[in-house]
């Protein structure tokens, strides 16, 4: 069986919760063969591989969203004569529909000799009309120019994608909605294969927290950018054959946009917690510990607020931030000047990339401070070896740490954004060491019982066998 795994800004580029999930996929399964493609956002960037690829990897492709820009266009807009269903379908594109019919449109621009590139196609006659009749209609306050660069910018990448060649494989399985999403779609589309599509986190709602906060888009775009990146998010959910998420909440917000309540499946995380579960190293102090990449959705400047409220009140503290600090080198920088300024440039290390086996043996308490997370895996990395959890509540995390049947807590549950909160529940933890022991223990036992690799491995074993035989 040939596996196509897309995915979109992960791997193997880029060191993170999702790439760590494709590559342990990917090396569960050593009997079959896989093909990867990344989506990256420019050309212009370098990237290297994050990961030693797996002896069944065949083939890595690697597709920049700004490639178009080496599309020789035509000289000449060739004027072409569309059918009602045609008109009716591109005027849902532009305007970003609700009811746009991505498999019709998927195969109309797949007809490059007729349609010509995706250049082309934003050059002609019928899109630039289309664009004036939308402008009066929804835009007309706006500066034109504006509204028009910001449609351009919108589709030239989405086009340009559902007008790839697929790549040959039994199984296209895409790791999110959105880009990756719908290449996955025109693939499985244009080679009548199955799409298992495994969402971590819900990709339209993580754009929608980002758009509120960027800077470079204003206005009523940040609200029309918003409805394309549900819109594509569909598309992805109409095509798939199955659709899995980490946790039940995810999958309720998966049933309300759309997905068919049959094709879903909730498949948890899972880990080798025997390779973590590692001895205790003997130090003086309190050793906190986060274990992330140092990007701006981990808020590293709450938790770093954080570790100043705790230091003023327990001085044997010692803070380590685990992980890459080049994803994001300006943000990195703003949190070095931050600890600069809160003259803790002796109490925090930021460890760079490491093997966490090398640090785990000497943390007393993990911290994560996120503004978003699906199932973080670093909270079952913990728990397998024994170390109690602090972390905001986002995605599963509440659902992770707090006490069911089986076990107790097994951390405890701050607020978004609230220095003070997390401070309080570090000091909460440094200042009871049997609360700590049992915490770590339950974690233990709750990764052992429900979070397991076997688990994960079995689920996706399955699906893949369904898939390549009964679509």
């Amino acid at each position: 069986m040939t596996i196509c795994m897309i995915a979109e800004g992960s791997y193997p580029y880029v060191a993170g919760g999702v790439s760590s999930w494709i590559n342990q996929i990917i090396l569960a399964f050593p009997e079959h063969t896989f093909k990867v493609v990344s989506i990256m956002p420019s050309s212009r960037e370098s990237v290297k591989y994050k990961y030693n690829i797996p002896e069944n990897v065949e083939e890595i492709k690697t597709i920049f969203l700004d490639d178009f820009l080496k599309i020789k266009h035509r000289k000449y807009v060739k004027n072409i004569i569309l059918t009602r269903k045609e008109k009716t379908e591109l005027i849902n594109l532009i305007r970003i529909n609700k009811n746009i019919d991505w498999t019709f449109l998927i195969k109309f621009f797949s007809n490059t000799k007729r349609i010509g590139s995706c250049i082309d196609f934003l050059q002609s006659k019928f899109f630039f009309d289309e664009c004036i009749n939308f402008y009066h209609d929804r835009f007309s306050k706006e500066v034109f120019n504006n509204y028009f660069w910001t449609i351009r910018n919108m589709l030239l990448p989405l086009i340009y994608l559902m007008q790839q060649t697929p790549i040959k494989a039994d199984i296209y399985h895409s790791a999110s909605t959105g880009y990756a999403g719908i290449l996955a779609t025109t693939y499985s589309i244009k080679n009548n294969k199955p799409f298992l599509l495994s969402e971590h986190g819900i990709y339209g709602r993580e754009r929608e927290e980002e758009l509120l906060k960027a800077k470079w888009v204003t206005g009523v775009y940040k609200k029309f950018w918003i409805e394309f990146f549900y819109s594509i998010s569909n598309a992805a959910y109409q095509r798939a054959s199955m659709v899995t998420s980490l946790f039940d909440a995810n999958r309720q917000i998966q049933l309300k946009l759309g997905v068919n309540k049959r094709k879903t499946k909730i498949t948890p995380n899972g880990i080798n917690y025997e390779k973590l579960n590692i001895e205790k190293v003997e130090h003086d102090g309190i050793n906190v510990g986060a274990i992330l990449r140092v990007v701006p959705i981990k808020d590293i400047m709450t938790m770093i607020r954080a570790f100043s409220i705790v230091k003023s009140k327990y001085k044997d503290v010692k803070f380590y931030l685990i992980g890459p600090t080049e994803e994001d080198s300006s943000y990195y920088q703003q949190c070095v000047n931050l600890v600069n300024l809160l003259n803790l440039q002796e109490s925090v290390i930021f460890t760079g990339r490491v093997n966490i086996k090398e640090y785990l043996g000497k943390i007393d308490i993990l911290v994560l401070t996120s503004i978003s997370e699906g199932q973080p895996l670093v909270i079952l990395e913990g728990w397998a070896a024994k170390i109690p959890f602090i972390s905001t509540d986002v995605g599963s995390c509440r659902e992770l740490l707090q006490a069911d049947k089986h076990e107790g807590d097994c951390g405890i549950v701050t607020k978004l954004a609230s220095p003070s909160d997390t401070a309080k529940a570090i000091l909460k933890l440094i200042n009871n060491p049997k609360l700590r022991k049992e915490m770590g223990e339950n974690g233990l036992a709750r990764v052992k019982r429900l979070y397991n690799d076997k688990v994960l491995i079995e689920s996706y074993r399955k699906l893949y066998n369904c898939l390549y035989k009964h679509f």
